[in-house]
């Protein structure tokens, strides 16, 4: 289990991040007490406390994301790494409100409210919001501040890329390139039936060759689960099914009385019929051109907030509990 969480570390920095985007609603309280009398501080970034609450807080919010059965499959060296994971991203995070605060950035408090407004509008009533507040020992004051400092965060690294432009031809290349992002496979909605030997398969084809209802025939001789709807499973994407079934659909489709030969699926025999389909589609660069630019310049972004963030931790003084 370590060695593959160790070998996946980037993908597991990258979900504590998103994790780290939820707790910080909470998080402003938890700095400020911080600097309490008798609070167990985890780490220090230049003079600025981070207590063990803090650090358990956002630990907790982060575990939340996994089921019971998920947990349980970790080992106690797991929940220390990702304890530590967390903890470095507070640290980094700290790192860049000091640095907003260097460069003075501001935020208005049109800003804030409408940053407030969109967290009340993922709650059903204003009680609920309420109470989620006061669950996770908040005021409004408070999770106002938590909200100013994030967008401080945001606007800092922002600007890191304010002066980049992407040009066209990076982003056409990055299509190019990546074809399969833009493309939607060929879609199948089908009707299908399952037996345990060919010669079942083959008895029921003869029925529908002699005439049955594809529908009938199912219902009363196929072991499908979809056989009480007359075998309908729905639409289903190529990419979900086996090359040999492939090209038999592709052989049938364009004639919705046509069906199947019997063809081997694991330990069953299936046979298939094409109601519908819809042809691989990829979408025309003009209409995602715009989306990949952006996604480009948040990978920019990124790069660029990670160099700054090197740069910050070796000019800066940090000091982590031994606890840890």
């Amino acid at each position: 289990m370590m060695r593959a969480l160790r070998k996946n570390l980037d993908i597991i920095l990258i979900i504590v991040v998103v994790a780290f985007a939820v707790t910080i609603y909470y998080g402003y309280g938890s700095y400020r007490r911080s600097g309490r009398t008798g609070q167990a501080v985890a780490a220090t970034v230049n003079h600025t406390a981070i207590s063990f609450y803090t650090l358990d807080q956002a630990f907790r919010n982060f575990l939340s994301q996994y089921d019971s059965k998920t947990l349980s499959s970790w080992d106690e060296k797991t929940f220390d790494l990702l304890r530590r994971l967390v903890l470095e991203n507070l640290i980094n995070n700290e790192l860049l409100y000091q640095e907003a605060q260097a460069r003075r950035i501001r935020v208005s408090s049109k800003e804030i409210e409408t940053e407030l407004e969109k967290i009340r509008a993922q709650f059903p009533s204003e009680s609920e919001f309420r109470r989620y507040l006061e669950y996770q020992g908040l005021t409004l004051s408070a999770l106002r501040e938590s909200l100013r400092r994030e967008l401080m965060i945001q606007k800092l690294t922002e600007s890191l890329v304010a002066d980049l432009p992407i040009p066209d031809e990076e982003v056409q290349k990055y299509y190019e390139e990546h074809q399969d992002l833009f493309t939607t496979p060929a879609q199948y909605h089908l009707l299908r039936m399952t037996f345990l030997s060919r010669e079942d398969a083959e008895k029921a084809l003869r029925r529908l060759y002699l005439g049955e209802e594809f529908a009938k025939v199912a219902q009363e001789a196929s072991l499908d689960e979809a056989a009480k709807k007359g075998g309908d499973i729905g639409w289903v994407s190529e990419t979900g099914l086996s090359q040999e079934v492939r090209e038999a659909l592709k052989k049938v489709r364009d004639d919705p009385r046509n069906v199947t030969p019997p063809l081997k699926v694991g330990d069953t025999y299936v046979i298939y019929r094409v109601l519908e389909w819809k042809p691989r589609e990829v979408k025309a660069f003009e209409d995602v051109k715009e989306n990949i630019r952006q996604y480009l310049l948040k990978e920019q972004e990124r790069v660029r907030t990670e160099h700054l963030l090197a740069e910050l931790r070796k000019k800066s003084t940090i000091t982590i509990s031994e606890a840890l």
